[in-house]
């Protein structure tokens, strides 16, 4: 009887092992097996294609076998309709790129950074016998103090609400000047413009029109809205400079005598680009969009970003020219630039947050994976660690000279209307009966207007 027992037990205990053996959690509790699960992730986005998107998705899952990620280009006129359709039927991206300006805007749709998430991560383990293992690991988010050490300065100053993150950038671009060469020296200019006086002394040098004001070569493309690419940012470059700008829950520019005269200044020094008898006149409304005339040889100085360099030196133009930097303030004891840049974001209502945010504070602060994304897409860096080599790069050296001075003026919760109550303004200005006095105060009270939070 007691040979039989323990032959039952015998048995009993190799049939365990038998079983326990096929069934390991390398080096994870088998509770946590559900964790390990596949997950797929879907990213939509505008600006970067399937192509230019994928070195962050192909450095990412290769160390996160689990997670699968996936990429959706959309244009821009139909991105924020199709995230708000989504939204609408409790569908949508995991992951979302938005302008830095829209954070405010869609904060209640955004899902913080976590304290920590549990990630699937693939490593080798075994000092003599190596194998590759997956195994659950608590990964720390990034917390305001790290985003300052690790991005530029503005970056801090949009991704962070209520002290939490809600958003990291790839790359980060700035306004810099485009000039034409050839046109400089045509008319005894030899070097490109460095402030705002140097503009106003090469304007009427550079600038031609009939005697009707019909403009047919021109200077630089200010003073104008429509036809003007990113009016907007230029207007609030020069605004930034002159220190009218707002961090704050309310604009008021009008808060002293000051404020108010150096407001109307800078209205006034942008508007008389486009004022005939100026001695600043260069442009006017019937001119064709300033990158297609600067693209044709006709204007001298046109304000851009990086990807409307890569579209000149794409188009092979007929003629020379290059960049600088933005021009500044003469004699002003520090430079100011403007910042556009985009960020991605974790939807509140994703399935898989923890995994979600991984991918994106993995992808924006690797360095290596950083530097690949950049190199291949050509964009100025976010990073503090990047700068000094792209520095060193001549195609993306102006950009990465302006990123720690960068900025955004406008921090309300509707960048769209924002702008479009100031081109209403502008266009008051220049071709109808507005005065000075009557645009700033009537522009305090539009802006003022997107600075209340949406009750959504």
């Amino acid at each position: 009887m007691i040979k039989r027992n323990f032959k039952r037990l015998t048995l009993l205990v190799l049939a365990i092992f038998v079983v326990s053996s096929g069934f390991s959690c390398k080096g994870i509790s088998c509770t946590n097996r559900e964790e390990l699960k596949p997950v797929t992730l879907e990213v939509w986005g505008v600006w970067d294609s399937s192509s230019q998107f994928f070195p962050l998705i192909k450095s990412y899952t290769a160390t996160h076998p689990t997670i699968r990620v996936t990429y959706k280009q959309f244009r821009y006129d139909e991105y924020e309709r199709k995230l708000l359709e989504a939204w609408a039927d409790d569908r949508g991206p995991d992951v979302f790129a938005l302008p830095a300006t829209w954070l405010k805007k869609y904060q209640k749709r955004l899902e913080p950074v976590p304290a920590a998430m549990k990630i699937p991560i693939q490593e080798v383990q075994g000092s003599i016998k190596q194998e590759v293992v997956t195994v659950l690991k608590d990964v720390a988010g990034l917390r305001p103090r790290d985003i300052n050490r690790l991005f530029v300065p503005v970056v801090y100053d949009d991704v962070i609400l209520d002290n939490q993150v809600y958003g990291l950038p790839y790359y980060l671009d700035t306004l810099v000047t485009f000039y034409n060469s050839d046109l400089l020296t045509q008319n005894g200019i030899s070097q490109p413009i460095t402030d705002f006086h140097d503009l106003i002394e090469q304007t009427p040098k550079i600038t031609r029109a009939t005697e009707d004001s019909r403009i047919y070569q021109a200077a630089v493309a200010m003073g104008g809205t429509d036809n003007i690419p990113r009016f907007f940012d230029i207007l609030g470059s020069i605004l930034q400079q002159y220190e009218v700008e707002v961090k704050g829950p309310s604009f008021d520019p009008l808060a002293s005598g000051d404020s108010k005269n150096k407001t109307k200044e800078v209205f006034g020094f942008y508007t008389d680009f486009a004022r005939p008898g100026r001695v600043s006149y260069s442009w006017n409304q019937d001119l064709d969009n300033a990158f297609e005339l600067f693209a044709q040889g006709k204007l001298a100085y046109f304000f851009g970003y990086s990807y409307h360099y890569d579209e000149l030196r794409d188009r092979g133009l007929q003629f020379n020219w290059d960049l600088t930097n933005f021009p500044q303030i003469r004699g002003a004891n520090s430079t100011k630039y403007y910042a556009d840049y985009w960020v991605y974001g974790v939807a509140k209502k994703s399935l898989n947050k923890d995994a979600a945010w991984n991918f994106v504070q993995t992808t924006a602060t690797d360095i290596n994976i950083a530097r690949e994304y950049l190199s291949q897409n050509k964009k100025p860096t976010a990073l503090r660690a990047l700068i000094d080599e792209q520095l060193l790069d001549e195609n993306i050296e102006i950009f990465a000279s302006q990123v720690l001075t960068a900025d955004n003026w406008y921090s309300g919760y509707d960048i769209d209307a924002a702008e479009r109550y100031t081109a209403e303004i502008i266009d008051g200005l220049v071709y109808g009966d507005m005065t000075l006095d009557s645009a700033i105060n009537l522009f305090v009270d539009r802006i003022n207007q997107t600075y209340r939070q949406p009750n959504e």
